[in-house]
């Protein structure tokens, strides 16, 4: 089966395949965004800083469970992303990936889209200058209670950086009743790859009996690894390891208070990218899996973070305060051979065979937030809060430089050193007011104070040293809903909401402005969720209308200094979301999720290379995910079948005459997953198999300004993969 072959045919047989499932049992997996669990439980979600179920929140939000996640045997971020409605990325590897959310992207952005929070804790830099666009969390998924992808800006609740949407990361919570615990293991091979691995461990131990717990994991992933560099003679160069750890203390002194300290450390080693060289064209320059770098491109990355959480009941109202500190330290190599090569060549002189760019990105970040919320269902319901961040940041870059000798030279070149500092505070409440049992509108506001600073020091005969600039920024979102109960089962909602990244200072070079300014975006949202009463149907659907403006790009002044604006040129961003479930019986779910966007500029801009109507890069048109789970009841063995099978959509990586990105189309490609287990006792046993087909999907293009006088750099899915996992509670 290939791509084109086996996307024609989802297309045609997806409708069909959840109609048969409404009244036939087959094999099918748990929806994303189903309302109850696979179990028939209802989900209930923190999306709006408060518990409530999730049939019931006027926003779309998907949410992947601790099963669901098992039934993927997702281990890291890759594993689960495309099953999501509506969110796409962009990957070099483990620890290097873009998110995008309902196709708010520019392509290479600036700063993120996508927000993403650990326990109610924003993750990374919140400035353009430590790639946290690129640098997206990617956590180790073990011991993780649910994932919570909120679609659509989050600026009210959530603040910055957020235009597209939310990946909130919700680790279980120490149980101060019982003791227990878990463990995980598995092994898997990869088709013209390496061997993979994983193993984890968590405990709960109660301290003092409803007083006081403590939660503890730890997890290992191997990756083998299935790119071959042939220029360095290394097979599976993109091999890698994540590991880490949580320490989860819980102490509930008295009746109403929580004190909660967590502590989390994750380190990813890789020992190169899984890109491969492909011409222009589309075809591959050697094997389909193989690359040719003259210098290897590690990647390591080290995230520390520690956290309090204080939670105290009044009665009418619950204050919370959560604290905490996190370090983030990168390092990656990039080639860029193509582009630097004749450059250096011409213009200086120098014969070299290979230059890599190298990265250290560093990032210390303090946050604090307050909020006092009202307690319970009442005819008036109000959340008022604030919010503190600090940020220093350092962005350090060099090259080497590669002699024809197979030698490194003295770098005379290149190297530059960006220390940053980003300061935010911000005031945000909104108000519920129910005008009647099936009638509520709600308003939310967010005003938010920036300040930031950065300076460029700069030595080489390619860079020089700029004085420090700083800028300022006074940012208001705001938020209102409109939703109607038609039963306890069935909502709809309208949803208004704005969003918006920070802007910050800019290189001090002529011809480039002094600062760039936060864009802005407004989105309107028509929702329906739905179930039946016996839980055996249900349906969510969104249709939205996105209006992007001053988008943030990466330019040049006629001298080829590189700076941060905005695009005078607007986008649009259409879009419809559907999932539909069935569980015609116990242990049974099947589900769909498609989602349609067109996203495009609505103007000419020349700085882009665009031109009015131009799609949106890596946004694909469509995607879908369809998928299925049946577990027998058989007493004190339960055997399991499912199979999973994923959509997307062709793309353009970037725009036609994108002076730092090569235009690339993307083709369209689809894949099947495939799984069956067994359950005896407290022991889960899964064997299952991962792109079944063995297809060379192309997620994206890594490569930059090279891609435009050289081989263009494809990101390639993870090949035919087979492996078992198995895991034991006690």
């Amino acid at each position: 089966m290939n791509a084109a072959t086996a996307y024609r045919s989802l297309m045609m047989t997806s409708a069909a395949m959840l109609a048969l499932s409404a009244a036939t049992p087959a094999l099918a997996q748990q929806d994303p965004s189903a309302s109850t669990s696979q179990d028939g439980q209802e989900i209930v979600v923190t999306a709006q800083k408060r518990e409530e179920r999730l049939i019931e929140t006027p926003q779309a939000v998907s949410v992947l469970s601790a099963d669901t996640l098992d039934n993927l045997a997702a281990v890291q971020f890759r594993d689960f992303a495309n099953t999501v409605p509506g969110l796409t990325f962009e990957s070099s590897g483990s620890g290097f990936n873009q998110v995008t959310i309902r196709g708010v992207t520019t392509g290479y952005q600036v700063t993120p889209t996508v927000g993403v929070v650990v326990d109610d804790v924003p993750y990374g830099s919140t400035s353009a200058f430590a790639r946290a666009a690129q640098l997206s969390l990617d956590a180790g998924l073990f011991d993780v209670d649910r994932i919570e992808v909120l679609r659509g800006p989050q600026g009210t609740l959530y603040g910055a950086s957020t235009m597209g949407g939310l990946i909130k990361y919700v680790n279980r919570m120490p149980s101060t009743d019982t003791f227990g615990g878990e463990a995980q293991a598995g092994v898997s091979t990869t088709r013209h790859g390496g061997i993979n691995y994983n193993v984890a461990g968590a405990v709960n131990v109660p301290i003092a009996a409803d007083k006081a717990a403590l939660r503890a994991s730890a997890y290992q992933s191997h990756d083998g690894g299935y790119v071959d560099n042939i220029a360095l003679g290394r097979k599976d160069v993109d091999r890698s390891d994540t590991y880490g750890g949580r320490l989860d203390l819980l102490l509930t002194p008295t009746e109403g208070l929580s004190i909660r300290v967590t502590g989390f450390a994750q380190n990813i080693d890789r020992d190169g990218a899984p890109t491969v060289d492909f011409t222009i064209g589309g075809r591959p320059v050697n094997g389909d899996l193989q690359q040719e770098r003259p210098l290897a491109e590690p990647f390591e990355q080290q995230f520390r973070l520690v956290s309090g959480t204080i939670a105290y009941d009044f009665g009418g109202a619950t204050a919370t305060s959560i604290s905490s500190y996190q370090t983030v330290r990168s390092s990656f190599s990039v080639s860029d051979s193509p582009a630097l090569v004749p450059v250096l060549a011409t213009f200086f002189g120098r014969n070299y065979s290979a230059v890599n760019i190298q990265n250290r990105v560093a990032t210390d970040k303090f946050n604090q937030e307050i909020r006092l919320a009202s307690n319970g269902k009442s005819s008036i319901e109000w959340l008022v809060g604030g919010y503190y961040t600090s940020e220093d940041s350092n962005n350090l870059q060099y090259v080497d430089l590669l002699l024809p000798s197979g030698q490194l030279d003295v770098n005379d070149l290149f190297r530059y050193e960006t220390p940053s500092k980003y300061e935010e505070i911000a005031a945000f409440g909104n108000v519920t007011v129910r005008l009647s049992d099936k009638f509520d509108i709600s308003g939310g506001l967010r005003y938010s104070h920036l300040d930031q600073t950065y300076t460029q020091f700069g030595s080489g005969a390619l860079i020089g040293s700029f004085p420090k600039n700083s800028s300022s920024d006074d940012v208001t979102t705001y938020l209102a809903n409109a939703r109607y109960h038609f039963s306890r089962n069935a909502t709809a909602y309208f949803r208004f909401a704005t969003g918006y990244r920070p802007g910050g200072p800019n290189v001090v070079a002529p011809g480039a402005p002094t600062s760039f300014q936060p864009d802005e975006l407004k989105s309107y949202e028509l929702g329906f969720k739905a179930e039946t009463a016996d839980r055996k149907l249900g349906i969510d659907m969104a249709a939205y209308y996105i209006d992007w403006t001053n988008l943030q790009i990466l330019t040049t002044t006629a001298t080829g200094v590189s700076y941060y604006a905005n695009s005078p040129a607007p986008a649009e961003i259409k879009g419809v979301e559907l999932t539909l479930t069935a569980r015609p019986t116990r242990g049974f779910v099947a589900t769909g999720a498609f989602a349609w966007q067109d996203a495009e500029l609505t103007d000419n801009f020349a700085g882009l290379g665009a031109a009015k109507g131009d799609p949106l890069p890596n946004v694909p048109r469509f995607t879908a995910a369809v998928s299925a789970d049946y577990k027998f009841d058989a007493g004190t063995i339960s055997p399991s079948f499912g199979f999973t099978l994923r959509a997307i959509d062709k793309r353009n990586a970037s725009f036609d005459a994108n002076p730092f990105i090569a235009q690339y189309r993307l083709p369209a490609y689809a894949t099947l997953d495939l799984r069956a287990g067994i359950e005896i006792g407290g022991v889960d046993l899964t064997v299952y198999a991962r792109n079944l087909f063995d297809e060379r999907a192309q997620l994206t293009n890594s490569s930059g300004v090279s891609s435009l006088t050289g081989p263009v750099e494809v990101s390639i899915l993870q090949p035919r993969t087979i492996g078992i996992l198995a895991k034991a509670r006690f």
